[in-house]
């Protein structure tokens, strides 16, 4: 069932005043020196503001809370003046506008709720890994301050003492596809803690695909181009390539096909122009280093915003980076909500470890990971902060290639069209006097304990991965490149009609990841059975996603690609006289929406007046995915690998 954005905003509005209707029925007004606690897995952001004046405590996000002393997960904010009677916590998502409850209270983030906050020393239990998954076995510590008494049990089991702390292996005697429940109480004087984590055991298995349904892009587009598949080397984090060299190469996009440059009217934005893409890994971290271009100064050097904001690090833009480990259950960017973090992007390729995070890293980084039922749980499943032990730093500079590949026009009535890049003769835009102190990289280290896998894994089978840039609610660009980041480039987008839709429209990312180690090989990687969801990805915000500062001048997006026509089949296409192919809502007009349509078609959800048989494009008798990709590629004028010609779709 689809619901709209303004009822979804109705009824959490209704939840919260219900739940926070026990502490405060009206509005009281914060007093110098009050403490207000936050109960939660990472470290939040406490921000304030009058409602009236709408003066606040500081900008968005706010003030990052301190952690209590002897506390575990309780943290702590001092307000600093009596002007404000309205609270937000944020870091993991963040909670509705709330009225300020007065001091000492403490919020619970993840029940949402508000109690009286006591400083009595209760029991602190913490645990070196709290739940997940594992291969053979699990190793993990429960440590246990402030109790007079600890136990623990292994599902329902026995109560175990725990005198101070206590060292387990869990699992290596379950059957695969088990799950393991370690629960743990301890109780002093002021009251009694519990605890309870899950751990499952992974299922193996051989797999004969990794999910994709489309053919890696070609042309000026590369996946593991050269066979490149990185290579084990120890990278130090620190916003300096000197780490990285060619042979680390498992994607290559394009410079200047970012959304932007397919209309007439968003020039003035900043890019969001993904180019290349670099791995590593040793025992303990997987290494990723990608680069980002910002070539205005030699396309459209009249719009100054672009030049002098260029940098995607002062802005909170999500970014993701989904991870197909074979190790765990498959997921594809869904949550039970919707899409994760509301960008409306979802991918066939299998993932079951979501990296995501802000361009600014405000938000996150955080590290999702695929539950039992194939969806992400932003509540429940998530390393957030220091517990993903993620490190992420930037910079500027020359591509480690040495030249910066892209066409030399900007957008406006040049001839732009999306997908143009893919068999295009490119430009090295630094022969062209641009600027490689325009041009923008990332470099992030990731723990291989938390996706669950070691570098033997990655030698071994190999793991995949698909980077994601996004603005608003929407995928711009990836790596490796997908033709749906630009299939709507030159509409206008709804809240500016001098921006592009690709802000709001939803992905479906059809390409293989690129693979870090070793080439996929069908029947080698560990595969769960948990079958993908049949529910549509929903357009709704899932209350825990992070919010967003959009930047004063929204960025653009980046432009698909295709890969070069194979042969036609033997037997051509059947048409049914008065079908117009691709126009599956009757409307007389091949459009994005017609797309839409199939992609819910496929999923289970069928609108009055879809017609299958022009959903049915290439005549096969399954409307599949493919049927969708024809459209998308017809509408965007590029080649159609089948005996189904643009001119007979629309």
């Amino acid at each position: 069932m689809k619901i709209s954005k303004k009822l979804l905003a109705i009824i959490l509005a209704v939840i919260l005043v219900v739940s926070s209707a026990a502490v405060a029925a009206v509005n009281v007004s914060a007093a110098a020196g009050d403490k207000v606690y936050c109960r939660a897995s990472f470290t939040p952001n406490c921000y304030m503001w009058n409602d009236s004046t709408k003066e606040n405590n500081q900008e968005w996000p706010g003030v990052k809370m301190t952690k209590v002393d002897g506390e575990t997960d309780v943290y702590c904010y001092t307000v600093p003046s009596d002007k404000f009677d309205m609270i937000i916590f944020n870091g993991s998502g963040q909670t509705d506008d709330m009225k300020y409850p007065g001091g000492n209270k403490l919020f619970d983030y993840a029940k949402r709720t508000w109690e009286d906050y006591s400083s009595d020393p209760v029991p602190v239990i913490t645990v070196s890994k709290e739940g997940g998954s594992f291969k053979d076995s699990v190793d993990v510590t429960i440590t246990v301050a402030d109790a007079t008494s600890a136990y623990y049990t292994i599902n329902s089991g026995s109560h175990l003492a725990i005198n101070g702390s206590v060292n387990l292996t869990l699992g290596a005697d379950a059957a695969e596809g088990s799950s393991i429940v370690l629960d743990i109480s301890a109780t002093n004087s002021f009251g009694t803690v519990n605890k309870s984590f899950t751990f499952k055991k992974r299922t193996s298995g051989g797999m004969d695909s990794d999910g994709s349904t489309a053919p890696a892009l070609t042309g000026n587009y590369a996946t593991n181009p050269n066979n490149g598949y990185g290579k084990r080397k120890t990278i130090t984090v620190d916003g300096d390539k000197s780490d990285w060299d060619s042979s680390m190469l498992i994607a290559q996009g394009v410079a200047n096909d970012d959304p932007r440059v397919y209309t007439a009217w968003s020039m003035h934005e900043i890019p969001i122009d993904d180019y290349a893409m670099y791995a590593a890994w040793d025992d303990t971290n997987l290494y990723i280093m990608y680069e980002m271009a910002n070539v205005q100064d030699v396309v459209a050097p009249g719009a100054d915003f672009p030049l002098t904001q260029g940098n995607l690090w002062i802005y909170n833009l999500p970014v993701f980076m989904y991870i197909y480990s074979g190790e765990g259950n498959i997921n594809h960017g869904e949550t039970a909500d919707g899409t994760l973090w509301a960008t409306g992007t979802t991918l066939d390729a299998h993932a079951d470890h979501v990296i995501a995070y802000s361009t600014n890293a405000s938000n996150g980084p955080f590290i999702y990971t695929a539950n039992d039922d194939g969806q992400l749980m932003p509540d429940d499943l998530v390393l957030a902060g220091a517990q993903s032990g993620i490190s992420i730093k930037w910079g500027n500079g020359k591509t480690l290639s040495g030249k910066l590949m892209g066409i030399n026009k900007a957008g406006g009535n040049n001839g732009r069209t999306a997908g143009d890049a893919v068999d295009a003769t490119l430009t090295d835009f630094y022969t062209k006097g641009h600027k490689a102190s325009m041009d923008m990289f990332y470099e992030i280290s990731i723990p291989l304990k938390n996706l669950d896998i070691s570098a033997a894994d990655i030698e071994t089978n190999g793991i995949g991965i698909m980077k994601v840039s996004t603005f608003g609610t929407s995928g711009m660009d990836s790596l490796p490149y997908d033709l749906s980041m630009s299939d709507n480039a030159a509409e206008p987008y709804s809240a500016d009609p001098s921006s592009s839709a690709e802000k709001e429209d939803e992905d479906h990312i059809t390409v293989p990841m690129a693979r870090i180690g070793k080439a996929f090989t069908p029947g080698t990687v560990v595969q769960p059975t948990t079958p993908k969801p049949t529910s549509a990805p929903a357009t709704v915000a899932p209350t825990s996603a992070p919010a967003t500062v959009a930047p004063t001048s929204a960025p653009a997006t980046a432009a698909p690609t295709t890969p070069k026509p194979t042969a036609a089949p033997a037997t051509e296409a059947i048409i049914t006289p008065g079908v117009n192919l691709g126009d599956v809502d009757g409307d007389d007009d091949v459009n994005v929406m017609d797309v839409t349509w199939i992609q819910r078609y496929i999923v289970g959800i069928v609108f009055d007046g879809f017609i299958e048989e022009a959903a049915d494009v290439d005549a096969d008798d399954d409307i599949n995915v493919m049927d969708a990709t024809w459209v998308q590629r017809a509408i965007a004028g590029m080649p159609i690998p089948y005996d189904v010609q643009v001119d007979r779709i629309g």
